[in-house]
């Protein structure tokens, strides 16, 4: 068992860390002075549907410097089947275990022959016990999962799949949107695909987190993204295009009436998270901080040392 997944188990309040990719193939610059206290490296896997270098051999390249477990993002929407299958069998020959399975935000260009349900399912139900990935007939849905379709495999049904050489060891995650519509059926629909672990998007509130916790009552950790705010136009971004969490008219206020927008932004981080972190102790939940660059690692690492 790596440490991310040791982590998840023994330590109160675990804390992941997500630096920005490189779009190129320039990687001299990684990330530096990384705290002894983060379990593991989050590495993002083309977001909005921008290119970034390969997630793996950027996640390898970290894990060379850092000596950091690794957390590999797969936006599921842009494989076919034997092409997410080759490309994870490549990521666990290079030593990456800890998956976190994505849709991402819709790209007309992506086939989207695979959901996340189904890609979940597909590595800790197949891949995870040696098997090739069946074939799925009939159109993708959005979280609609055929490979669930039928119950669970008899011992009889798993003969009749395709051995590959060997078998991963994949520790599987999931996205955890708690401000969604229909998040707790969404979250359960994950969890029965196989999810072993979440991450959430994005967010400044720490109560909406408490009550989607209280809400569906997780068996599985939950790690709260969040991450530095430098300017008022991040600030619209955040709000009217991707719809983040917890930026309320009140924390704007704030933020617009500080001298410097991104040290009050890691004061908020940090805040939130102390409190998730009390609610955590309390409730005995398992919770956890991910904190995201966003362009500015001097300011994420901030709020990583004064958790």
């Amino acid at each position: 068992m790596d440490s991310f997944r040791c982590s998840l188990i023994n330590t109160k309040f675990p804390i992941t860390y997500e630096p920005d990719s490189p779009k190129g193939v320039l990687v001299e610059n990684l990330p530096e002075n990384i705290p002894e206290k983060v379990s593991a490296i989050c590495v993002y896997n083309n977001p909005r549907g921008e290119p970034k270098l390969d997630p793996f051999v950027y996640g390898l390249k970290l894990k060379e410097k850092c000596g950091k477990d690794i957390i590999v993002n797969i936006r599921v929407q842009d494989y076919s089947i034997p092409l997410f299958q080759s490309v994870l069998w490549g990521g666990h020959v290079l030593g990456i275990r800890n998956l976190l399975m994505v849709t991402g935000d819709c790209c007309s260009r992506s086939p989207f022959l695979i959901d996340v349900t189904e890609g979940i399912t597909a590595v800790t139900e197949y891949l995870n016990n040696g098997y090739i990935m069946p074939g799925l007939s009939g159109k993708t849905k959005i979280h609609h999962n055929r490979y669930k379709e039928n119950t669970s495999l008899t011992d009889n049904q798993q003969q009749m799949f395709e051995k590959f050489e060997g078998k991963t060891d994949f520790f599987v995650g999931a996205a955890l949107l708690p401000a969604r519509r229909k998040e707790p059926e969404i979250y359960q629909k994950k969890i029965d695909a196989g999810a072993q672990f979440f991450m959430t998007q994005l967010t400044y509130d720490s109560k909406n987190i408490i009550d989607f916790m209280e809400k569906v009552n997780p068996a599985k950790p939950v790690l709260v993204g969040s991450g530095p705010i430098t300017s008022l136009k991040r600030i619209s971004f955040f709000r009217e295009q991707l719809k983040i969490v917890g930026l309320s008219d009140k924390l704007i206020k704030t933020l617009k009436a500080a001298k410097d927008i991104g040290e009050k932004s890691v004061e908020v981080c940090v805040s939130m998270y102390q409190e998730l972190r009390d609610f955590a102790r309390e409730s005995n939940y398992s919770l956890g901080a991910h904190v995201m660059s966003i362009r500015h690692p001097d300011l994420a690492l901030e709020i990583i040392r004064r958790l």
